[in-house]
C-alpha cells in the first residue's frame, strides 16, 4: 500500500511496510534556496510528536536561533536532510507503549536565512495518512526482527547490553529476571536514573514483530487443545520457543524434525540439550527426528493442525533462537490457508525420519513447482529442497534472467551473496551497473560498495564489521555478536509493472540447494513486495553511514547538519540526473 499528496511543489508518499513506514520526499528545484531539510510531524491517535533527527546543526546556529539542548533533536528544530525516511513506531517515542492505526505525517521544507531558521510554512506543509501496525494482507502476516543491537536507539536504552541469555548453558531461563542497567529518564522525578531491565524487555524490544508472530502462533497453539504442531527446526534455543514446544511435547501434541548436522549432534549444543530434555518430557520421545538431508536440515517451519489436517503454516529465514530473533535481521511469513499448510504439511510427512530425508530428493514434491493464485493468497510459487540437479538447473536461470532484466530497482538483503550461484551473480551485476536502482546489504564485508556522487551505481553494504566508535554527537555502540543479516530476500521491480520478492529459508546458493532442506518462496504481490523493500531500505540506511564513517580519515569529527554555507550544498545530488540519490529521489516519490 502507499498513498501520496503535492501541494504548492512540496511532494510526498508513504509506503505500508510492516510496523514501519517508508517516506519519500521531494521539493520543486525552484524552491532549494536556503534549503536545510524536512521537518517531520507524526499525529496518531491521541499522539502528537515531532520525528528525531541525531544529526543538529552546529553549537553557533543552535544559540542563535535559541535551540535547547532538550529540543534539539526534533525535526522541528533539526530537519532531516535526506530524501526518505523509514518511521519504525516506538523507536525514540513512546518505547513502552507501541501504537497501531493510522498515521498522519505532515512534512514541511525548512530553510535557513543568516543563520536563523524559518518558521513551518503552512502553504508548503503537504500530509499523508496511513495505517501502521503488523502486517496482514491476502491470508499472509509478515514480521521482521528489528536487529538493532547495535544501534544508538539500541544503546540508550539497553546500556550496550550485549547479553542475551544469562549464561551460555542453561537452555530455558526466566526472561523476567533482571539483565542489566540503564540510565533513563524519570518523568516523575524529571531526573535520570539507574534503572533495571530483564531479558524479556531486550527480547521484545529487538524481536519485533517477528517475535510477536512466533509467540503468538505458538500460543495459540497450545492454548487450543484441538491442535498440534509439526516443526521443521535448524537452531533451536529461544527460551519461550523451547517452553511452549516442551508444553506440547508433555502433551503429545507437536512432532519435530530438528537438524543434527556439525555440531547440533553435539550432546553440549543447545539442539543436543534440547533433544535429551525432549525425550525426558515427552508423551512420545519418537515424537523428535534428528536427522539431515544431504548437508542440513534447514528450514524454520512451524505447522499447525487440526484433526483434519494442517490449517495454518509460519516460514522464513527466522531460526528459533536468541540470535535468530534478538541479534539477526530476519523474516518470518504466515500463512493462514489450508492449501499452503496442507502442501508444507506434505513436505514434513515426506521428510520425517532419516529414510524419508535421505529420498526426499527424489520426490515429486523436491521436482515440482507449486503455484498459488486464488483465494485469499496472494500469487506465489513455493519450491522445496534438496532439489535433483537438473531442477535447479530449471529454476535458477529463470530466476536469473528476472533479476537481470529488472526494469525499476533491485533491492535485497542476504546473509552471503558470495556464494556460487547464477542468481547471486544476477545480483552483484546489477549492483555494479547503472542500469537500475540497485540498493542492498549482505553480511558479507568483501566487494561493498558506497555510494560515491556523480554515478548512478548501486550500493552495497555490510551488516557486521561497521564501525562501533562513532564521532559525536554519536556514541559507541556494541559490536554484533555474529551475523547480523540472516534475510535471504531478493526484491525485483517493487515500483515496477511486475513486483516480484524471492525469500524464505533458502541462502540462493546453487550447491546447497542440491544438498539442504529449505523453501524458497517467490512471491508476486505488489504490497508484500512493498514491505520487504521498506525492510531492505531500513537496513542499508542504518548500516551506509557507518560503514562510510569507517572509511573516512575524518570519522572522530563531530557530525552536524548542513547549513548550506559549504560550497558544495547538501541537495545538490539528488537533482543530478547522473546521480544515485536522483534516481532514488525520482524513483520513490512518483
Amino acid at each position: 500500500m502507499e498513498v501520496s499528496a503535492t501541494k504548492n511543489g512540496v511532494g510526498i508518499r508513504a509506503y505500508r511496510g510492516d510496523a514501519m513506514t517508508l517516506l519519500a520526499f521531494d521539493l520543486d528545484k525552484s524552491l532549494c534556496k536556503n534549503f536545510v531539510g524536512f521537518t517531520i510531524r507524526v499525529k496518531a491517535g491521541d499522539r502528537d510528536y515531532y520525528l528525531y533527527n541525531r544529526l543538529t546543526f552546529k553549537e553557533a546556529i543552535l544559540s542563535a536561533n535559541r535551540i535547547n539542548a532538550k529540543e534539539k533533536k526534533s525535526t522541528l528544530y533539526s530537519p532531516i536532510q535526506k530524501f526518505r525516511w523509514v518511521h519504525v513506531p516506538s523507536t525514540e517515542h513512546f518505547l513502552e507503549n507501541p501504537w497501531f492505526g493510522d498515521y498522519t505525517y505532515e512534512v514541511t521544507p525548512r530553510f535557513l536565512m543568516d543563520e536563523i531558521l524559518q518558521p513551518v510554512d503552512a502553504d508548503l506543509t503537504v500530509s499523508v495518512t496511513i495505517h501502521v501496525g503488523p502486517f496482514k494482507d491476502n491470508g499472509l502476516w509478515l514480521g521482521f526482527t528489528r536487529a538493532f543491537i547495535s544501534s544508538q536507539a539500541y544503546s540508550e536504552r539497553f546500556a550496550n547490553c550485549g547479553r542475551l541469555r544469562p549464561n551460555k548453558n542453561d537452555l530455558v531461563f526466566d526472561i523476567k529476571q533482571n539483565s542489566g542497567k540503564a540510565r533513563r529518564w524519570n518523568p516523575q522525578t524529571k531526573k535520570y536514573e539507574a534503572t533495571d531491565f530483564t531479558f524479556e524487555e531486550q527480547h521484545q524490544y529487538l524481536g519485533w514483530q517477528a517475535r510477536d508472530r512466533v509467540l503468538e502462533f505458538l500460543e495459540e497453539t497450545v492454548r487450543n487443545p484441538s491442535l498440534s504442531l509439526d516443526v521443521f527446526a535448524f537452531d533451536l534455543d529461544e527460551p519461550m520457543v523451547v517452553t511452549k514446544l516442551i508444553q506440547l511435547a508433555r502433551e503429545g501434541r507437536v512432532r519435530i524434525i530438528l537438524d543434527d548436522a556439525g555440531k547440533h549432534d553435539q550432546a553440549e549444543s543447545m539442539e543436543g540439550r534440547f533433544a535429551a530434555l525432549f525425550k525426558r518430557e515427552a508423551a512420545d520421545p519418537g515424537a523428535l527426528c534428528r536427522g539431515h538431508f544431504q548437508s542440513l536440515s534447514h528450514a524454520k517451519v512451524f505447522i499447525q493442525k487440526q484433526a483434519s489436517g494442517a490449517v495454518k503454516v509460519l516460514t522464513g529465514s527466522t531460526n528459533f533462537t536468541s540470535n535468530g530473533l534478538y541479534i539477526n535481521a530476519n523474516h518470518v511469513l504466515i500463512f493462514d490457508d489450508l492449501d499452503v499448510a496442507k502442501l508444507y504439511e506434505r513436505v514434513f510427512e515426506a521428510s520425517f525420519g532419516s529414510a524419508a530425508m535421505a529420498s526426499f530428493k527424489e520426490s515429486l514434491l523436491a521436482k515440482n513447482d507449486y503455484s498459488f493464485n486464488g483465494g485469499g493468497d496472494p500469487a506465489m510459487i513455493v519450491r522445496f529442497s534438496p532439489h535433483p540437479k537438473a531442477v535447479v538447473d530449471r529454476f535458477f536461470p529463470i530466476i536469473s534472467r528476472r533479476i537481470a532484466g529488472a526494469e525499476s530497482d533491485v533491492l535485497f538483503a542476504i546473509m552471503d551473496d558470495d556464494s556460487a550461484s547464477s542468481i547471486l551473480d544476477a545480483v552483484r551485476s546489477q549492483v555494479e551497473s547503472d542500469r537500475v536502482f540497485t540498493y542492498g546489504i549482505t553480511d558479507n564485508t568483501a566487494r561493498t560498495l558506497l555510494y560515491k556522487p556523480d554515478r548512478i551505481r548501486g550500493i552495497k553494504v555490510a551488516g557486521r564489521g561497521t564501525e562501533t566508535a562513532l564521532p559525536p554527537p554519536f556514541s559507541k555502540v556494541a559490536p554484533i555478536p555474529g551475523h547480523n543479516i540472516h534475510h535471504k530476500f531478493i526484491v525485483v521491480d517493487f515500483k515496477g509493472r511486475d513486483p516480484v520478492v524471492y525469500c524464505g529459508s533458502s541462502n540462493l546458493a546453487y550447491g546447497p540447494e542440491q544438498k539442504n532442506g529449505d523453501n524458497l518462496l517467490e512471491i508476486h504481490d505488489r504490497d508484500v513486495v512493498t514491505a520487504f523493500a521498506v525492510e531492505a531500505i531500513r537496513l542499508i540506511d542504518h548500516f551506509h553511514w557507518r560503514q562510510k564513517q569507517q572509511k573516512t580519515k575524518k570519522k572522530r569529527e563531530p557530525l552536524a547538519l548542513r547549513d548550506n554555507s559549504e560550497k558544495k550544498l547538501w541537495h545538490a545530488p539528488y537533482y543530478r540526473p547522473k546521480d544515485l540519490l536522483f534516481l532514488e529521489r525520482t524513483l520513490l516519490v512518483r
